[in-house]
């Protein structure tokens, strides 16, 4: 029986075929879209330093950078708001309409407002993607604590549980499942946003690598920096999946 992950690479290389095929038997110009193979030659030019992009290991570091310290801020504000929507009734039907609301609110309209307050540089493009990445966190934080039996809590109660031992024994892993989820779904908004900063701002990062490679009409670096975008997203993804076949179990 195949397994999944040669079924996910066989699918992947039929795919990258009929691209490169598809293509090449098209006579498609190079400027509107580019085959695998260069594709992947334009890769490993930027690797290995023999391309014209500039800065290339400094703005993929700077795009790094401020996706950590943004998803870091997303975390620690996130989780804490979640909890005390989740805890405190009264505090948490106030605030909730209000975090809809900026929810549903296109953030890319603030961002002009951010640059004015925060500058276009790091603070600005991280607080743009702690604002996108955010409240997906706090509603699956909150709904994760929410949907905790109460039996669960009523047992460790009689069982004599302090609130830490409570805490780590009964309330974590009964919400993780879905406190998880929204960390994981929060990387990649997160990764949206800071992208999007850059793109708009292009002083700086993978969005102005990208900016360059499109104004330019470098059609195989541009795809190929987009992969590497697409890569973020996936490492990401895989730590989380990493995490939760830890900690869910």
């Amino acid at each position: 029986m195949i397994s999944p992950a040669a079924a996910r690479a066989a699918l992947i290389v039929a795919l990258l075929a009929i691209w490169e095929l598809s293509i090449y038997l098209s006579g498609a110009s190079n400027i509107l879209i580019a085959r695998p193979s260069q594709i992947a030659v334009a890769a490993w030019n930027m690797i290995v330093g023999a391309s014209s992009a500039p800065d290339f290991y400094l703005n993929i570091g700077l795009t790094i950078f401020e996706l950590v310290v943004a998803y870091a801020v997303a975390v620690v504000i996130g989780l804490s708001i979640g909890t005390v929507v989740a805890n405190w009734k009264v505090l948490g039907d106030a605030l909730e309409p209000l975090l809809l609301a900026l929810y549903a609110l296109p953030k890319v309209i603030l961002y002009p407002i951010i640059v004015l307050t925060a500058g276009a540089g790091l603070a600005g493009k991280a607080f743009f993607g702690v604002l996108v990445g955010i409240f997906v966190i706090i509603f699956n934080t909150s709904a994760g604590l929410r949907q905790i039996d109460p039996n669960y809590l009523r047992l460790s109660d009689s069982l004599g549980f302090g609130p830490r031992r409570r805490f780590f024994s009964v309330i974590l892993p009964a919400a993780a499942p879905t406190v998880l989820a929204g960390l994981r779904l929060g990387f990649g908004y997160t990764l949206i946003g800071v992208l999007t900063a850059e793109l708009l701002t292009v002083n700086s990062g993978l969005g102005r690598l990208i900016d360059w490679a499109s104004f330019n009409f470098y059609t195989p670096d541009l795809f190929a920096l987009i992969f590497l975008a697409i890569g973020l997203g996936i490492l990401g993804n895989m730590a989380f999946s990493s995490l939760e076949r830890r900690w869910v179990r």
